[in-house]
Order: structure tokens, then C-alpha cells, then sequence
């Protein structure tokens, strides 16, 4: 049949074989395969909204109780000063770590930026042993927790066993 045909009448055919070819190939390949497309741009929707964590209430109880924790790590009685000071004394006379308690007086005017009480301790002794006072005041409960911490390495010009000491100053802060 083909063969009775002429050249021009080749070329009328090739139109209507074309979209007849591109008609087989979308009904075999390219519609499962844009359906497939679709159906993953839904699946991915569903599992971003599945997945946002802040509509999740598994999440937001987990957040709530680790905050709570950390609030509750703050927390110290009416008798802080006095507590702060002999854990973090006895603790200090473990390192072989000195140590000096000075209360800080309170501003002339009021501030209302800060929140809870602020109390500061100098401790005297070697890095190492500094180092390891503050993982271990860190750990301990009811002096509440280290706001501020700086270590200055010991001064030659300084006469007295102090100084050829590192100094720490902790700030402790408490609700």
C-alpha cells in the first residue's frame, strides 16, 4: 500500500501518523507517568502539613516540658545567698580552688530589663581546677544557674600567693 503511494502523498500522512503516535505515547507512558507527578506534589503537601511541628502536639508537649525543666533549674528559696554560698564553698575546698563572696548592692534605680537575682563569686586556683568547679557548680541544684562566667590568667606584677592564680568570676542567676 505503501508503495502505491507518491511522495506527497507520504508527507499528507505524516501529520496524522505523528499525532497518532503522540496519542499511543501519552495513553502508554506519559499519562501514568504525570499522574504520578501529581499524586507526589499531593503526598509532599500532606506531609509538609503532617510535618509542620508547630501544629504538632506531641511536639508542643515535649517544648512545654523542657522548658518547664530549664524554669525549674532556676528556681532557688529565700535563703539563695546562704545556700550559694556553702555549696559553692564546699565544692571550691574540694577543687583546692579558693574562693571570695561578695555581695553585690543593689542599683540606686530600679530595673525592670532584669529578671530574678544576680549574685557573683571569685574563685582563685589553677585552670584545670577551675574548669572543673564550674562543670560541677553547673550540675548542682537549688543555687540556680551560671549566667556569666570570665577566667583571667594570673598577673605577674601581682605580689601575693593570688597572684599566680587564675581568677574566675561566676554569675549566678536566680529565679
Amino acid at each position: 500500500m505503501l508503495s502505491r503511494l507518491d511522495h506527497i502523498q507520504k508527507n499528507k500522512l505524516l501529520l496524522p501518523l505523528f499525532v497518532l503516535g503522540l496519542l499511543l505515547c501519552w495513553f502508554l507512558a506519559f499519562d501514568k507517568t504525570f499522574e504520578a507527578v501529581k499524586l507526589n506534589r499531593k503526598l509532599k503537601e500532606e506531609s509538609e502539613k503532617g510535618n509542620d511541628i508547630s501544629f504538632n502536639p506531641a511536639y508542643v508537649q515535649e517544648k512545654l516540658a523542657a522548658l518547664n525543666l530549664i524554669l525549674k533549674s532556676y528556681k532557688v528559696d529565700e535563703q539563695w545567698n546562704d545556700k550559694l554560698w556553702m555549696q559553692s564553698s564546699a565544692i571550691a575546698a574540694k577543687q583546692n580552688v579558693s574562693v571570695d563572696f561578695t555581695l553585690d548592692k543593689p542599683p540606686i534605680e530600679a530595673d525592670n530589663t532584669t529578671v530574678g537575682r544576680l549574685q557573683a563569686l571569685h574563685f582563685y586556683g589553677g585552670y584545670i581546677q577551675l574548669v572543673k568547679l564550674v562543670d560541677t557548680l553547673e550540675r548542682s541544684r537549688g543555687i540556680g544557674k551560671i549566667s556569666a562566667l570570665k577566667v583571667k590568667a594570673p598577673k605577674a606584677d601581682v605580689v601575693g600567693d593570688r597572684g599566680k592564680k587564675c581568677v574566675l568570676r561566676l554569675d549566678f542567676r536566680g529565679l
